[in-house]
């Protein structure tokens, strides 16, 4: 079995199981009831079938695209703008 984790911050995560036959995405928060009574703790996992798999890869390949794209496009616009007066 392989297993890859991507964290996302200190609570949350995505893990992709995978062997010959199947495919499995796993979505897990962990935060304790302590540090936050209304954010649940959960995993959840879906067994995917390739085409599913590439579905979604490729979908979340183009958006990552395309917000990078903006991200930069706003950063350059953000650099050309005038400065106001009196800011340093």
């Amino acid at each position: 079995m392989r297993v890859q984790n991507f964290p996302i911050n200190a609570s949350d995560a995505v893990h992709i199981y995978s062997d010959e036959t199947h495919i499995w995405i796993q979505l897990r928060r962990d935060v304790p009831t302590e540090q936050d009574i209304g954010r649940s703790s959960f995993k959840v996992a879906f067994c995917l079938t390739p085409g599913t798999a590439h579905k979604v890869g490729l979908e979340l390949m183009n958006i990552a695209d395309k917000n990078k794209e903006k991200q930069k496009a706003k950063a350059v616009a953000g650099a050309k703008a005038p400065k106001a007066k009196g800011s340093a």
